[in-house]
């Protein structure tokens, strides 16, 4: 059977291959239109104009500046993506018939060949462009498209440097019972019963060592069931991240969630979005760092953990557990990744950074 051609290249025409085409559109009676352009960064003024500039005629031929081309009049820096890449995204456009690539500065020899009966232009250029003579001794004339003020490739670009001068964190998220700790559900934890599980203080201070934001998300169920009150999660919390710190590690945010569906004290009683797998605790984190959470890692035991990493776009690691394991609700989501434990999961991402 023999292989069918991709019709997005049937739309990209060769210059040698432009004059039996028009011969060919001609015989059939058919308005040619021509638009040209770089098209560097497609965005939403350049689909208005061709959608326009195909409603003037039968068939829209796009002259596209080539990669010499645009570097000719825009400078070394441009263009931003490749002609082969820039005809492609032209030829998926159904309103655009044809590409055909020149490597001029400007398209007056192209357009000499095409004899477009419309050239459409932006009123930037006007109607007295420098294509204009060959149009009109061609037998064509020129048509000045609507013209979207603010919008613009070069001001697009400067737009996408603007926002990435502004720093942009990226984070690990940490467990904790059964991730830093080993973890014991029938002991309310304190600094007294609190133990660290083996190999996560120096897995914490491998991490401590790069860029990313430490930061420990974590359900404090016990809260609402009133086997501690949040002034002991928070001297707790502190201790941690000063007993990390004085070992060479660090916790740069402790994030945690008082709250359950069956609590004792009456004012935890309620659903909330921070309880993971809801994200409430990655979204304050996100906001309070700036975060990319597509850049990020959250490392967990539970299915709760992974659940809340995987809504939030986050990669995740699920290690298994340091201690006794609680009752995990059911999915059928999993994790992009396992360890079996804390420092292998730190190893990874770092690996992978």
């Amino acid at each position: 059977m023999p292989k069918m051609q991709n019709p997005l290249i049937q739309k990209l025409i060769p210059q040698s291959k432009i004059k039996a085409l028009i011969n060919n559109l001609k015989k059939q009676n058919k308005v040619v239109v021509t638009y040209n352009g770089s098209f560097d960064v497609l965005h939403a003024g350049h689909i208005g104009s061709l959608l326009e500039a195909k409603a003037q005629g039968d068939v829209l031929i796009v002259p596209l500046n080539s990669d010499q081309s645009v570097k000719s009049y825009k400078g070394h820096s441009r263009p931003i993506i490749s002609e082969k890449e820039r005809a492609l995204q032209l030829a998926t456009l159904e309103c655009v018939d044809y590409v055909v690539l020149f490597n001029e500065t400007n398209c007056i020899k192209i357009l000499d060949k095409i004899k477009p009966d419309i050239h459409c232009n932006g009123r930037d250029w006007g109607k007295n462009c420098v294509e204009r003579e060959i149009v009109e001794k061609n037998g064509g004339k020129i048509y000045i498209l609507s013209w979207t003020q603010g919008l613009s490739t070069t001001k697009l670009i400067q737009k996408i440097i603007d926002l990435y001068k502004k720093p942009v964190n990226k984070a690990v998220f940490l467990d904790r019972n059964g991730t830093i700790n080993i973890s014991n559900p029938k002991v309310s934890q304190t600094i007294q019963s609190f133990q660290f599980a083996p190999g996560a203080i120096e897995a914490l201070k491998k991490l401590a060592k790069t860029k990313y934001k430490i930061i420990i998300i974590t359900n404090r169920s016990d809260v609402a069931k009133g086997l501690c009150t949040e002034k002991d999660v928070l001297i707790l919390n502190n201790w941690i991240k000063k007993n990390l710190k004085e070992k060479g590690a660090r916790i740069d945010h402790i994030f945690y969630c008082p709250h359950h569906p069956e609590a004792v004290i009456q004012k935890y009683k309620k659903n909330c979005p921070c309880r993971k797998p809801g994200t409430g605790m990655l979204e304050k984190a996100r906001d309070k760092y700036n975060l990319s959470l597509n850049d990020s890692w959250l490392v967990g035991d539970s299915i709760k953990d992974v659940l809340a990493g995987r809504l939030m776009n986050i990669k995740t690691i699920q290690i298994k557990t340091c201690g006794e394991k609680t009752a995990d609700i059911q999915s059928k989501i999993g994790p992009q990744f396992k360890a079996k434990d804390l420092k292998e999961a730190i190893e990874k991402i770092i690996l992978k950074k």
